[in-house]
């Protein structure tokens, strides 16, 4: 993906279903399951009127139509995923989990998909596998949605370091602000919650917010937080997608077919909060109001080339001792860490580098960031093809339990000239 391309995905935010503040979940209609599916129609055209009803608000309508479309064409992805959307427009997030899950087996690499069935996964109380989807496709999923996901998913400081970068970009929008208002909040920061919800919204309306926000963030209240978002009801009845839809093994074929790339489709997604620690005390009077809230958008990605499709396969199948040339001429960071002085984030690489061979090869740059007032010093590696090199470097950090994240390079970054000499790897090792 291009660079420019990358950096406006990253930081733009859409709004899915509803805003966070008002919404009461009536929007969608939401009487029973379908009983049986319905005789098999012409998929594309069902296609369309399920895309209608997801349009008009009507969940039900939509698995009704979304479950004929999936029994007329059974191993097309498009009406899997679009099945997965139908369930959680209908707050059927069981049956949500097993539609989406397919549409990935028959090959579905939407970002959209992605975040969706992570946040179906919170729902669920499934917050390791959302994490562990989400890091697998660090390299599909723009940095904006990916951070306010991980927050969501149980790990709020990740994605509040993600955010606090993608917000310094000249383009990014007071959704993208918000976006980062209910990671802190997600991370049990409420003063800096309150005060960057403050940015676009007047005293009240951010008191208010920040209030809602505060009455979902008991334990245990996943699944209200993912529905409250969404704007839809729970459909506690449900269970499970219905037998005669489960995904069969595709039929062998006699000779081999030349491989289909799945076409990326460009609707929105659903989206949805996830668990927090204890919240601090905050008024408990909620007005609604239509200010920017926290959402997750996805765009279209364009196609990629077949050594891209293999660099962003999931990590279970990467390498874990990948290593980069460092000679590559991208624009493309991972940034190792943040810390209070040039000379800490010196003897951090040190560290690091003593223990990771790549790192030691790679090209080191350091560049300042100040947040709520205080400065700090930017470790990071260049030295990368493209952004899935980089992306792949960073999944096998993570391998080692090791913290990373993928960034374009600052404009003012400095180069530096550390070698790992034999003082140093005797420092380091100490």
């Amino acid at each position: 993906m291009k660079r420019k391309a990358f950096v406006k995905a990253a930081v733009a935010s859409m709004l899915v279903g509803t805003t966070m503040v008002g919404c009461t979940g009536a929007a969608f209609r939401n009487a029973g399951h379908v009983g049986a599916i319905a005789p098999k129609q012409n998929p594309d055209r069902l296609t369309a009127q399920v895309e209608k009803a997801l349009a008009e608000r009507d969940g039900v309508r939509a698995v009704e139509l979304a479950e004929a479309a999936v029994q007329a064409a059974p191993q097309d992805v498009r009406h899997r995923q679009l099945l997965g959307r139908a369930y959680v427009a209908a707050g059927r997030f069981n049956s949500a989990e097993t539609a989406l899950t397919d549409a990935m087996t028959l090959g579905n690499r939407d970002a959209r998909t992605i975040i969706t069935l992570a946040l179906v996964e919170v729902a669920l109380g499934k917050d390791r596998a959302a994490r562990d989807l989400l890091t697998t496709h660090a390299d599909i999923v723009p940095a904006a949605d990916y951070g306010l996901a991980m927050a969501m998913a149980g790990d709020a400081p990740e994605g509040v370091r993600i955010l606090s970068e993608v917000i310094h970009d000249p383009s990014a929008t007071a959704q993208t602000r918000q976006n980062l208002a209910y990671a802190y909040a997600l991370a049990g920061r409420w003063k800096d919650a309150r005060m960057m919800a403050g940015f676009d919204l007047d005293p009240l309306a951010a008191n208010e917010r920040i209030t809602l926000w505060a009455q979902n963030a008991a334990p245990g209240l996943s699944q209200q937080r993912v529905a409250t978002l969404m704007g839809v009801a729970i459909d506690r009845a449900d269970a499970g997608q219905p037998v005669a839809l489960a995904l069969a093994p595709a039929p062998v074929q006699m000779a081999q077919a030349a491989p289909v790339e799945q076409p990326v489709e460009t609707a929105s997604v659903e989206t949805a909060p996830v668990e927090t620690a204890a919240a601090d005390p905050a008024p408990q009077s909620v007005v609604a109001e239509e200010a920017p809230a926290p959402a997750i958008q996805t765009f279209a990605a364009p196609a990629r080339s077949a050594a891209l499709r293999h660099a962003v396969a999931p990590a279970r199948v990467q390498k874990a001792a990948f290593s980069p040339s460092g000679k590559g001429g991208s624009n493309w960071v991972v940034q190792l860490g943040a810390y209070d002085n040039a000379a800490i984030a010196k003897e951090k690489w040190y560290a690091m580098a003593s223990r990771n061979s790549a790192l030691a090869n790679l090209p080191v740059v350091t560049s300042q960031i100040t947040l709520n007032g205080a400065t700090f010093s930017r470790l990071a590696v260049s030295g990368f093809d493209d952004r899935a090199e980089a992306a792949a470097l960073c999944r096998a950090i993570q391998a080692r339990r090791g913290k990373c994240f993928v960034r374009e390079n600052a404009v003012d970054a400095t180069p530096q000239r550390w070698a790992l000499t034999t003082r140093a790897r005797q420092y380091a090792s100490r």
